[in-house]
């Protein structure tokens, strides 16, 4: 049985050894279960000599009669509840139990056989499906519970998001915390080193642009930027507004204004945000920017 890493984003090391040939079904699911946590960032690789299949499931968020169900339909075949119950060592009910919520999961089938009922994983590959949702879901509550928080914060408040990787976190959270239907103000230099951090080609400049046109924002860009090259850049991006001021500014900040916050990008060696959360803070600041914005020129091939 052969088994090729199928994820893009997993470490490279998973990737150059999973293309090997394996007799046992319980070690290629194994190799599967690290790929997925892998990707979602659940494990490192340095833990992976220390984990048995049952954490490994564990991590995945099945409960302790859900993975030992698991194991023994996957281990046996095509059980009856009687055989799981033997090797579990589960009362029949609580298999039933386990069963019921793993179906719902499309973890494993139910089917029966002369009368009697057969638990079987068909496809070992819908754990990453469930992983994946869970991520989602994950993914979908952020900006609920950021609401949440800034509802009991009545002062501006500062925070700070440091190197590539922070500010790409920055500016996918306050996407996901950002209204529908609304529109960012960002003032900055020009669009070659936001492109820099954000790579045309990179996952966080996928999810972010994803985000923004599922929840159908506008970016209202206000740069310094030579006119064919800004064109050039942005041209793949929909509904932007791209405009341009007649001044050379060589400065190391944008800003973004968010609905209810704003942000100061500093690049350099080791970029970093810095974010002040305050309506008062975000509105002041787009009033001054639409002075700007009033004397800008829009930007048009």
């Amino acid at each position: 049985m052969v088994w090729e890493c199928q994820f893009a984003q997993c470490d490279p090391d998973v990737a150059n050894t999973s293309r090997i040939i394996y007799n046992s079904q319980q070690y290629l699911i194994t190799l599967y279960l690290y790929a997925i946590l892998l990707c979602i960032g659940k494990i490192r690789l340095l833990d992976i000599q220390t984990m048995t299949l049952e954490q490994e499931l564990a991590q995945l968020g099945l409960k302790d009669n859900e993975i030992k169900v698991y194991i023994a339909a996957l281990e046996l075949g095509e059980p009856s509840v009687g055989d799981i119950e033997k090797q579990s060592g589960l009362h029949k009910q609580l298999i039933y139990n386990a069963a019921s919520s793993l179906q719902e999961k499309e973890l494993i089938s139910i089917h029966e056989i002369r009368g009697r009922k057969r638990f079987s994983v068909s496809n070992p590959a819908a754990l990453e499906e469930h992983a994946r949702a869970r991520l989602e879901k994950t993914q979908e509550l952020v900006p609920l519970l950021f609401d949440r928080a800034n509802k009991k914060r009545a002062a501006d408040k500062v925070r700070t998001y440091r190197d590539v990787k922070g500010v790409q976190q920055y500016y996918l959270e306050s996407i996901r915390r950002q209204p529908e239907k609304s529109e960012v103000y960002i003032l900055g230099v020009n669009s070659e080193r936001y492109f820099e951090i954000f790579g045309k080609d990179s996952v966080a400049y996928e999810r972010f642009e994803n985000a923004r046109i599922d929840r159908n924002i506008k970016l209202n860009l206000l740069l310094f930027g030579a006119k064919e090259e800004e064109i050039e850049l942005n041209k793949e991006r929909p509904n932007i507004d791209l405009r341009l001021l007649e001044v050379t500014v060589q400065g190391p900040m944008d800003i973004m204004i968010w609905h209810d916050h704003v942000g100061m990008l500093f690049y350099g060696d080791e970029p970093y945000v810095l974010d002040i959360i305050g309506q008062q803070t975000a509105d002041g600041f787009r009033q001054y920017l639409n002075v700007l914005w009033n004397k800008s020129k829009q930007a048009s091939a």
